[in-house]
């Protein structure tokens, strides 16, 4: 993308009203729902600094990491290959698409977008589908996704509706015109329960013609939001159960994921899946977390390189590599949310993807990209990483200005420049304009300016002037940091530099490898882990979506099933076990490895990837669990996953259920179910029974 391009294209978003209403109603309410959830988490400011840490030392350890996770995969059958380009990335998954043939399904990558992995495909004669609802409807659409998580972001449900006449022969709602129009726009606005009305009919409607796709697709091509060197685990978070159906269902599965998302330890996981579903869309947790180390007949690992070690040898740079991928920082922009995602050129916007794309398409090609900040840094306070972005926006704006890049405002830059050295010149300057500035839009130069901001008003007095003219005098004071309100000192020496990073660090690893490891203390809440789970579950189901039920014997447990089952047809039934026999079944009954009482959370421990049909294929999925279960939070979660799997009592898949599946692709409309179940029911029993013991 050339500068000329990137500026028309922004101009022309700048000067659609509509588009920045619909990104700016859309971040917004994301932005106040995690802003709420932040402040009940007493300890978000310490898992940032956690987090950053982790990021950081698996970038350090990068190639050590890599060769024990190919080590890993591979000891499971896995093939691995590294691509360090788009065209050897796609020329690999093409290859594999096409020997076993049939249709392709896939879930959301932004690093399939990065390489153009479906226009590669299709290239090929192979028929992809995406199936994150976002990306499905902008792929009807024709178009790209326009943010990280909400692809369809710049999209409103009338333009969905329009998308879903034309592809899907849906009809269109007598309110919305075929066309949009002028005189469209002067209508009086239709009722937001009725636009919410819309987003739910559509979104099923999706679900139904998407449903037949995952029945009769062989691959099945997804992301990864980590990779744990330690385990081999591919780590998988997502709200609609899309991403289950595309591992459990296809013969082969294919996994694309940039070489940046290794993390060295299974148990730095209940760090950043503590912070990723809350920055991405302002939940305590994703409605499912799928940690897949299992031996899968099929799977192949493609590891994406394209730029990603060049980024990690600079070190001005290198921690944009930290990125999770949660898209918190486009939700604050405000540049972004005016111009929306497409003006960027490329797979990323937003600040973060000002940053990336000049490493992986080269600084040529998007000269003005870093220049597209107010550096108002509210996406630096946002990052759940800690990624000092407009500092990095700052220091690839100096490298572009060094190679010749950035011209456009040279002659101004170097009359500012020369003006500001010598206090006489900037007194005569600042004169000058008091007297010119009604004049001055109309110059060449400052067009630009004018044509979208009104040029600012000059004070009445320096401050010079206004020090003088109170008889002060010239005193110097000197500023002392203070220690932040967790205790921890700020960090010396700049912001660039990782190693200070490391100063503050305390070793609490005695292995020897030469980790330093952010000392981070769990708050544990004091109440009850039972009325906690109870009452974060509840909370899952904000229209009754959730039920629970906690019973002293096996005998009212079972009560409590057949009052759920009620009128049921026991082939309309499947139990974890059974070997589904139908497309889809009203009810799923499950037992639970784990119940985590900070998220609501329930824990499925799967033998194969195709055991998960009961609790995914169905209406309504029903968990009966012991109270031994129970456990606090993610860090105790993950420390009795460890121990579990090395005793050899759990198998190498392991799914946190939480809450019914759901979807707020249109408009961020809640939608329940997306995907999966419609409806979720958690039966706790004193005494232990079995999920089949619960039928007559």
């Amino acid at each position: 993308m050339s500068e000329s391009s990137f500026r028309r294209i922004a101009a022309a978003k700048v000067a659609d009203p509509e588009l920045g209403d619909k990104v700016h109603r859309a971040t917004t309410r994301t932005v106040e729902k995690r802003a709420h959830l932040v402040a009940e988490i007493p300890d978000w400011e310490s898992l940032r600094r956690r987090a950053r840490e982790i990021r950081l030392d698996a970038l350090d350890r990068r190639e050590k990491l890599l060769d024990r996770l190919v080590r890993r995969l591979e000891e499971r059958g896995a093939s691995v290959t590294l691509a360090h380009s788009s065209e050897e990335a796609c020329a690999a998954i093409v290859r594999l698409a096409r020997q076993v043939g049939g249709e392709v399904i896939k879930s959301k990558s932004m690093a399939s977008e990065e390489i153009g992995l479906n226009a590669a495909l299709e290239a090929a004669g192979v028929t992809v589908t995406e199936t994150d609802l976002g990306e499905w409807i902008v792929q009807q659409a024709r178009q790209a996704p326009s943010h990280i998580t909400a692809p369809a972001i710049h999209l409103s449900v009338e333009d969905i509706a329009r998308i879903f006449q034309k592809r899907a022969g849906i009809p269109l709602p007598d309110w919305i015109p075929a066309a949009p129009s002028p005189t469209a726009d002067r209508r009086p606005p239709t009722a937001e329960s009725v636009r919410q009305s819309l987003a739910r009919d559509l979104s099923l409607a999706a679900r139904g013609i998407l449903r037949e796709r995952f029945l009769h697709a062989n691959t099945g091509i997804t992301g990864a939001n980590f990779l744990v060197a330690e385990s081999g685990t591919i780590v998988l978070l997502e709200n609609e159960g899309n991403i289950r159906l595309t591992t459990c269902l296809p013969r082969r599965h294919i996994v694309l994921a940039g070489v940046e998302k290794l993390v060295a330890r299974d148990e730095d996981l209940a760090v950043l899946l503590r912070l990723l579903p809350v920055s991405a869309t302002a939940q305590r947790q994703s409605c499912y977390v799928s940690l897949l180390a299992d031996r899968h007949p099929d799977l192949h690992v493609v590891l994406l390189d394209r730029g990603r070690t060049a980024l990690a040898a600079d070190r001005e740079q290198r921690d944009l590599l930290t990125c999770i991928r949660c898209g918190a920082c486009l939700n604050v922009c405000p540049v972004y949310r005016c111009v929306g995602g497409h003006a960027y050129g490329g797979a990323y916007a937003g600040p973060i993807g000002a940053l990336l794309l000049p490493h992986f398409d080269g600084p040529a090609r998007h000269p003005d990209l870093p220049f597209a900040s107010s550096l108002c840094g509210a996406c630096s306070e946002t990052c759940p990483v800690g990624i000092p972005l407009h500092e990095r926006l700052l220091e690839q704006r100096a490298r572009l200005v060094a190679a010749g890049l950035a011209r456009d405002l040279g002659w101004t830059m170097r009359r500012a420049t020369a003006a500001m050295r010598k206090p006489s010149r900037l007194r005569r300057a600042l004169s000058l304009y008091r007297l010119v500035r009604p004049l001055v839009g109309g110059f060449p130069v400052a067009r630009r300016w004018t044509a979208g901001r009104a040029l600012p008003r000059p004070a009445r007095e320096t401050f010079r002037q206004w020090w003088a003219s109170r008889g002060a005098r010239s005193t110097s004071y000197v500023l002392r940091s203070t220690p932040d309100a967790e205790g921890m000192p700020p960090v010396d020496g700049p912001a660039s530099g990782h190693e200070a990073d490391r100063r503050t660090a305390a070793t609490v690893d005695g292995s020897g490898s030469g980790e330093r490891r952010t000392k981070y203390v769990e708050r544990r809440t004091t109440e009850n882990p039972l009325d906690l789970f109870s009452r974060r579950f509840a909370e899952l189901g904000p229209d009754g979506e959730t039920a629970f039920h906690h019973v002293a014997t096996a005998a009212e447990a079972a009560a409590v099933a057949g009052e759920v089952l009620r009128g049921t047809e026991r082939r309309s039934v499947i139990v974890e076990g059974e070997e589904p026999e139908r497309r889809e079944y009203a009810f799923g009954v499950t037992g639970a490895a784990a119940l985590i009482a900070d998220t609501g959370g329930v824990v499925l421990d799967l033998r194969r990837r195709d055991f998960a049909i009961p609790s995914l294929l169905v209406d309504t999925h029903v968990v009966v669990a012991h109270p031994s279960r129970l456990v606090a939070d993610l860090p105790a979660f993950f420390r009795l996953r460890a121990e579990k799997r090395v005793r050899g009592d759990w198998y190498d898949v392991q799914v946190l259920v939480t809450g019914p599946s759901r979807t707020a692709d249109i408009e961020k409309t809640l939608v329940i179910p997306a995907h999966g179940p419609r409806r979720m029911v958690v039966i706790l029993c004193d005494e232990p029974v079995e999920p089949a013991r619960l039928l007559p």
